[in-house]
C-alpha cells in the first residue's frame, strides 16, 4: 500500500499543469485543500517537486489551516508516523519551516508552532499594498480574455453579498485572483517575493475571518480591479488593488488578539513577541 507520502507526491505532480488548464466552474466549495486550484497555481509557480518538498509543505498546510494552531506542540515522531515516512524529511521540513519563522524548536521544551507578531503581519501588508498595485497595473495589458471572463462569471454567482455559508469559497476564489494578477503581470522576482507571503497572508485571514459585510465589500472591491483589467487601465487597475489591500488593513487593525501561551518547560510566553493574530 501507498504511503500518505507518495500519495501526496503525485498529487503535487498533477498540480504542475493547473494553471495552464484552469478551470471554468470558478465555484470550488468542499474540495480537499490540496485539490484547490490556487494550491495548483502555488504550486506551479513555486515549480517546486519532490518527496521532501511534499512533505514540507503538508507540515506548513496544516500550520496555515490551524490544524496545528499556534502555541501547540508538534514533535517529528508523530509527524512522520502520520505521514507514512521517516524522521529524516521531517527534521529537514522543521529545519526550514523554522528558519521561515513557522515553528519554534527549543531543545529543553521541544517544537512548537508559532503565530505573526503585530510587526511581522504590518510588514506582510505593507509589502502587499506596494507591490501588488504595481503588479495589477501591469496585469491590466497582459491578462488574457479567456481568464478575465472566468473570473467575471465566479463574481457573478455571488450577487452583490457573499453570504455566510460560503465566505471559505469566497476566500479561496480571491486567492486565485491574486494569484493570477501575479502570473499576468510577468514579473517573476516580484511575484516571488508575493508568493512568499501567500502562505502567511492565508494565514492571518484564517485568525481573523472578517463578517460578511467586509467579504461583501471585499468582493465589490475585486469587482473594481477587475473593470479596470477588462479596460486596459493600468493606473484604474492600480489603485483598485491599493484600495482592496488597503481596506484589508483596515480590517486587520480592527481584530487583535492576545499572544498564545504554551507549555514549554521556560515559556510562559512565546519567545519574540510573537502573537497569534486571531481578513478581508
Amino acid at each position: 500500500m501507498r504511503s500518505p507520502v507518495d500519495q501526496c507526491a503525485e498529487l503535487y505532480q498533477s498540480m504542475r499543469v493547473a494553471v495552464a488548464q484552469p478551470r471554468n466552474e470558478g465555484l470550488f466549495k468542499g474540495e480537499p485543500f490540496d485539490e484547490l486550484p490556487s494550491k495548483r497555481m502555488i504550486a506551479d509557480l513555486n515549480q517546486e517537486s519532490g518527496r521532501a518538498g511534499v512533505i514540507y509543505r503538508e507540515i506548513k498546510r496544516r500550520i496555515t489551516e490551524l490544524v496545528y494552531k499556534p502555541g501547540e506542540k508538534i514533535s517529528e515522531s508523530r509527524i512522520a508516523e502520520e505521514l507514512g515516512c521517516g524522521r529524516s524529511p521531517v527534521r529537514t521540513a522543521f529545519s526550514r519551516l523554522q528558519n521561515e519563522g513557522w515553528i519554534e524548536i527549543s531543545p529543553q521544551s521541544g517544537t512548537f508552532v508559532r503565530g505573526l507578531s503585530q510587526a511581522e503581519i504590518d510588514e506582510i501588508f505593507e509589502a502587499r499594498l506596494l507591490l501588488e498595485a504595481y503588479l495589477a497595473g501591469r496585469a491590466a495589458k497582459r491578462m488574457n480574455e479567456l481568464e478575465m471572463r472566468r473570473f467575471r462569471r465566479a463574481l457573478a454567482a455571488y450577487g452583490k453579498r457573499v453570504p455566510a455559508d460560503r465566505m471559505d469559497e469566497f476566500l479561496e476564489l480571491d486567492l486565485q485572483f491574486h494569484l493570477a494578477i501575479y502570473k499576468a503581470a510577468s514579473n517573476k522576482p516580484l511575484a516571488d517575493v508575493l508568493l512568499n507571503l501567500t502562505d502567511k497572508s492565508r494565514w492571518i485571514r484564517l485568525m481573523r475571518k472578517g463578517s460578511t459585510t467586509r467579504m461583501s465589500d471585499a468582493l465589490g472591491e475585486i469587482r473594481d480591479v477587475l473593470d479596470a483589467l477588462e479596460a486596459r487601465d493600468e493606473k484604474a487597475a492600480a489603485a483598485a488593488m491599493h484600495t482592496h489591500i488597503e481596506n484589508m488593513i483596515r480590517q486587520s487593525n480592527q481584530r487583535t488578539q492576545s499572544p498564545p501561551k504554551h507549555k514549554g518547560a521556560n515559556a510562559k510566553t512565546p519567545k519574540n513577541g510573537r502573537v497569534a493574530a486571531p481578513t478581508k
